[in-house]
């Protein structure tokens, strides 16, 4: 620290003139400063033009992506019986020939109780739990019960309430001292009721359903109508077909459809007792072609061709009980823990039998805190524990150890090193090791620093298993470079070795005839063994349509029979009267047609046109921005002696062009703007582009690709074929690599193709100015920041000495001038 010394001895402000000095000698930190702000205003810059990409992105999915482009308008013959809307897709005639029956709700009414809303629930002894179970949107049952507490507090109004607010699809009501439940969803449910009461029965007995003969119970009912031809029923009075929204408001013509429905009924029943009995046979010669005895378990042929493929590994039933918990679990069992499990009697005695055992504290606490399943997989598989932690074990390195043969092993024992060396230290120790071939030595480097430790650690014997499994492992991948089909194809002669990918080439050609044998014997047990669990799936599926067929069948004999409409067929069955069903008198079906609005699309496209135009406008406006050069960013003197409006004007300027001329944002809209000519080769050839249905760039350079739309030649393209328009803008089946007329191209829509192009600009620019999670290393203008700082810091401490330097001077001088004077005092008093 320099002792500072004013100019008491000269007479001068050194203050000052240090001060002034120092504000010369600041300039190039003052310089640094405005640097930094430039960058920073630089990266606010790019990063709102992400923002407003993003802002366009969300408008083109919002509006245009997750809605359909094309509107059609719906019209019915007939809205009294049947109403509808039309979507997008909607096209051609629907005609709903008749309806005999509207979908209702189930419902359940209890008998009298002694309780009004303010009762309490214990009064009617109901409390504890009742799980309900009620008919979803699906027409199905729902898979898990809702549960509905009662306590002892709760009023007949608040248990009212909590049925209503939860989950269960049920609507409560109590008035005039009667319970009555409805499912929130109409339709039937084929062989179950709509409101089941699962658990809790004798609770919601006592709300008056205890009396099966005082209890009204009215079925839930699907609508049963006739579409096309064809007679079907729906859940629900309103759903989709064909793109109209239908809305079934009446019945009419009851007793065609109901005889269409039984006849329909009737032949479903038996293809449905057809097809079950093909499916079973196909699932007993499937098999018996595998030879397993149910669908969980595997063959010893199986097991022993993936043994013999793959060499050292978890078998297929092994896996499949190691998978039931995971590496972690089988890892973390210490050996003490695996001896106590293996000497227990029973999955219970695993916890009950912990107190006397001499097991830690820890592993006692460990063990007592699993569940009863996990209890269950550790006591079935408790023979296989040891080989379980040991695959656990190994499967902290994988395939990584493949080519660890003995010579590795024992190079590995030999090698060692400090506890505190660095990461980078050991693997510098690693490299510069002869033992090790470059295998061995990418293998132990990609290892963390306590898994190389542990890797060392562990005995050879250990370290030749773990090489076995990876070997196996190495094995397997190999195989699943092809799959099954094509490696038995392979070896059959039904595939070719020409025809595969140059990768698949590469490992089929490295692999011995012995292992190509043995992948063919477990190819073709994988199929045997995938064919039966195919056929069991189609069996299961074939008794379900069975049991949905006879269901269907039997409601539709009932209705039937009570519309009086069936007579003997001659042979003990029943068939329709036709004399009687065509002599009641019928309406005339009401037929659905839609039109597609025109104006809503046009309005829908030039609204994209318009949001799209501003977006580039307001993106080529800050690349010609101008550029003052006079204005650079204020030093904090500067700000002094401003006022906040001087500031916000001078700043104004300064921030003007900051992005003119900017590279990165004139490629990200050429790429932008390049789109609006490329044809879509996977669509018609007649409106495969923009311009071809009317949409071009502006003709002026000065508007920088905003685009023009040509009204008349959009609205005749429109009424001639709007589904071309909007596969042209949202290509469903469009790909990026599609292959057409043998060539890979792009068949993707419009819309996709500009968000991906939006997505690369935004990328682009993300690399430049980074985003506010991402650190100042992480990006281009960062690392500018960064460096910027740093040198800042520097001319800190430099202008501190220069500082200290000048005063050290100037102190010198006062201390020359003043010891000058009093020498002279001296001479003048001699």
């Amino acid at each position: 620290m320099v002792n500072r010394i004013g100019g008491l001895a000269s007479g001068m402000d050194i203050d000052s003139i240090v001060k002034k000095l120092m504000n010369a000698e600041r300039a190039p930190l003052n310089k640094l400063y405005q640097k930094k702000q430039t960058y920073e205003w630089q990266r606010d810059a790019y990063r709102s033009v992400n923002t407003k990409l993003k802002t366009f992105d969300t408008y083109i999915s919002d509006n245009l992506v997750l809605k359909s482009l094309i509107s059609k308008t719906a019209a019915s013959s007939n809205s009294n019986l049947v109403s509808a809307t039309a979507t997008g897709s909607a096209s051609g005639t629907l005609s709903i020939e008749g309806v005999s029956q509207l979908a209702t709700a189930a419902r359940k009414v209890g008998d009298q109780v002694n309780a009004v809303g303010t009762t309490k629930m214990s009064d009617l002894g109901a409390t504890g739990t009742i799980e309900f179970k009620a008919i979803q949107t699906n027409g199905q049952l729902a898979s898990e019960a809702t549960k509905i507490e009662i306590t002892s507090d709760m009023t007949v109004d608040q248990f009212i309430s909590k049925v209503n607010s939860s989950n269960a699809g049920i609507s409560a009501v109590f008035e005039n001292g009667r319970f009555s439940f409805t499912a929130k969803n109409t339709g039937d449910v084929k062989g179950d009721d709509e409101i089941k009461v699962v658990g809790g029965l004798d609770i919601f007995n006592k709300l008056g359903f205890a009396d099966p003969n005082k209890v009204q119970n009215t079925e839930g009912k699907n609508a049963i109508f006739t579409v096309n031809g064809i007679a079907t029923e729906r859940t629900t009075n309103t759903f989709t077909i064909s793109g109209y929204n239908v809305t079934l408001k009446d019945t009419f013509n009851g007793l065609q459809t109901i005889a269409d429905k039984y006849k329909a009924a009737v032949e479903e029943l038996k293809n449905a007792t057809t097809n079950l009995a093909n499916k079973q046979a196909n699932l007993i010669t499937k098999q018996n072609a595998y030879g397993a005895s149910d669908i969980n378990s595997y063959t010893a042929n199986h097991e022993t061709a993936y043994k013999n493929a793959f060499g050292n590994t978890l078998s297929l039933s092994q896996q499949v009980q190691y998978n039931k918990l995971g590496n972690n679990a089988w890892r973390n069992l210490s050996t003490d823990e695996i001896n106590y499990i293996k000497n227990q009697s029973s999955a219970q005695g695993i916890k009950d039998n912990l107190d006397g055992s001499s097991l830690s504290d820890e592993s006692k606490a460990k063990l007592k805190d699993l569940s009863n399943d996990v209890l269950d997989v550790l006591f079935s598989n408790k023979d296989q524990l040891t080989d379980f932690k040991a695959q656990a074990e190994y499967e902290k390195y994988g395939a990584k150890l493949k080519d660890f043969d003995q010579n590795a092993i024992d190079a590995l024992k030999r090698f060692s090193y400090d506890s505190n060396d660095s990461i980078d230290k050991i693997h510098k120790d690693i490299d510069d090791n002869p033992e090790f071939t470059k295998e061995v030595k990418d293998a132990l480097k990609s290892l963390s620093k306590d898994d190389l430790t542990n890797l060392i650690a562990t005995d050879s014997a250990t370290l030749k298993t773990y090489q076995e499994k990876a070997q196996a492992e190495d094995l397997k991948q190999k195989y699943n470079q092809f799959g099954d089909a094509l490696i038995k194809g392979l070896q059959d002669g039904s595939k070719k070795v020409e025809d595969l990918t140059e990768k698949q080439k590469e490992v089929w050609n490295s692999l011995s005839p012995e292992e190509k044998g043995q992948f063919y014997d477990l190819a073709d047990q994988n199929i045997k063994r995938s064919e039966y669990l195919t056929a069991d799936a189609e069996e299961k599926a074939a008794q379900t349509r069975l049991t949905e067929a006879t269901n269907t069948e039997k409601a539709a004999t009932a209705d039937a029979n009570a519309a009086g409409i069936l007579k003997d067929d001659g042979s003990g069955g029943k068939i329709v009267d036709e004399d009687k069903v065509n002599a009641a008198q019928k309406a005339q079906a009401v037929t659905m047609t839609s039109t597609t609005d025109v104006d809503d699309i046009m309005a829908k496209i030039k609204e994209f046109i318009t949001t799209y135009n501003g977006f580039i406008k307001d993106l080529n406006d800050q690349t010609k921005e101008t550029k003052y050069r006079d204005y650079t960013p204020l030093t904090s003197e500067q700000r002094e002696d401003m006022s906040e409006n001087e500031i916000k004007l001078w700043e104004e300027k300064a921030k003007s062009g900051l992005l003119r001329g900017d590279t990165l944002i004139r490629e990200g809209l050429s790429g932008m703007r390049s789109l609006v000519y490329q044809s879509n080769p996977g669509i018609d050839s007649k409106y495969n582009t923009l311009f071809s249905i009317g949409i071009t760039t502006s003709k002026n350079y000065n508007d920088g690709g905003t685009l023009e739309i040509d009204e008349t030649k959009l609205r005749k393209v429109l009424e001639e074929d709007p589904d071309a328009v909007e596969k042209l803008f949202k290509n469903s089946e469009g790909k990026k690599d599609d292959v057409v007329d043998g060539k890979t191209v792009d068949t993707r829509g419009y819309l996709e193709k500009l968000r991906e192009s939006m997505k690369t600009f935004e990328i682009t620019i993300e690399k430049k100015a980074g985003r506010s999670t991402m650190t100042d290393a992480q990006y281009a203008i960062g690392n500018n920041l960064m460096d910027t700082e740093s040198r800042i810091s520097t001319w800190k401490r430099k202008l501190e000495d220069i500082e200290s330097r000048y005063w050290k001077q100037f102190t010198a001088m006062e201390q020359a001038i003043n010891k000058a004077n009093q020498q002279s005092s001296m001479f003048m008093q001699g």
